[in-house]
């Protein structure tokens, strides 16, 4: 039972999934594309926000597996070059939604 407390791996595996939609919205500035139109985005964005309230409601996460959940994508936009700013603003959007 206090095992699974500690059981982060779902949050974590979630992490990735959110970084790589990330990735294809916000590519790293060393990776820019082509601009992706703004009702698109702002479409594909929302429905990133939605995955992550289906997936915190549907899911009861305590502290650890949050801040595992919150850490993972993280470090993982920074590995993929996105700037501090932008990490930081992205982890205070979405920290409320868990």
């Amino acid at each position: 039972m206090i095992f699974e407390w500690f059981n982060a791996n779902e949050p974590v595996l979630f992490a990735h999934e959110i970084v790589r939609e990330i990735n294809r919205l916000l590519p790293p500035a060393e990776r820019k594309g082509k601009a992706i139109p703004k009702k698109e985005y702002q479409r594909k964005f929302d429905s990133l926000i939605v995955r992550i309230r289906t997936f915190s409601s549907k899911r009861k996460l305590n502290i650890y597996k949050k801040a595992k959940l919150l850490n993972t994508i993280k470090w993982e936009m920074k590995d993929a070059g996105h700037g501090e700013e932008i990490i930081s603003e992205f982890i205070s959007f979405i920290a409320p939604l868990l």
